[in-house]
């Protein structure tokens, strides 16, 4: 089905088509269709390719086009310089791929600890953004290699309730819990207003709340532990 990206008419209408070829890439190589991973890592370096006009590449698409030639290549540093480039501009689920993709490769050449350091990255990644496929996922190309992750990243924060927030909706939820205001929250965290509000909404959503007074209520039955959560 990914492969439909690669045909003109349809990749035309998708311009977003660069962040699909390093799955591309990967299943391809997974079925044994080098052909076809050849095509889509060789689509990804012709996304890459500085545009007409401005003369210059779009920094994103090389570090995916990076990711497609690392997987080609069986270049696990190819691969960490695309994560790290992407978990640097604020892209931490293309970036945890690179990294699952570069933990498998690295077992397979045999350093488990290399792989493992990655896989575990990875993983922290996915459980953050409560990617619990792609989590599994990764966790299931390692096991093959007697490889987990360090500590219990492999255990998934639930999708609700109070342990279902993320440090930050923490920080905020206990903000709120103490009256601060949300321009006021934002000041004390060193972010937007807009983001804070956004925090607030995914809090009332998964504590199942309509006010601030029960995000407040539920705080107040989760004291934090050793001053933390």
């Amino acid at each position: 089905m990914l492969a439909r990206c690669l045909e003109p008419d349809v990749g035309a209408q998708m311009p977003g088509r660069y962040a699909l070829l390093p799955t591309l890439v990967r299943l391809a190589l997974a079925t044994g269709d080098a052909k076809l991973a050849a095509a889509a890592a060789e689509a990804a370096a012709a996304e890459a390719a500085p545009a007409v006009q401005s003369g210059r590449p779009v920094a994103v698409k090389e570090a995916l086009a990076g990711h497609c030639r690392g997987l080609i290549d069986d270049d696990p540093s190819r691969l960490h310089s695309a994560a790290a480039y992407l978990a640097a501009t604020s892209r931490p689920l293309p970036a945890a791929a690179a990294l699952e993709d570069a933990a498998e490769l690295l077992a397979t050449q045999g350093d488990t600890a290399a792989a493992r350091n990655a896989l575990t990255t990875a993983s922290e990644a996915y459980a953050q953004l409560g990617a619990s496929w792609d989590l599994h996922r990764a966790a299931a190309r390692l096991r093959r290699f007697g490889i987990a992750p360090l500590g219990s990243v492999s255990r998934l924060r639930p999708a609700t309730g109070w342990a279902s927030l993320t440090p930050t909706e923490l920080k905020v939820a206990r903000l709120v819990a103490e009256g601060y205001s949300n321009p006021d929250i934002a000041a004390k965290l060193f972010l937007s207003r807009n983001t804070v509000q956004t925090h607030v909404s995914h809090i009332l959503a998964k504590l199942s709340a309509r006010s601030r007074a029960q995000i407040i209520s539920e705080a107040f039955r989760h004291p934090p532990a050793d001053g933390l959560g």
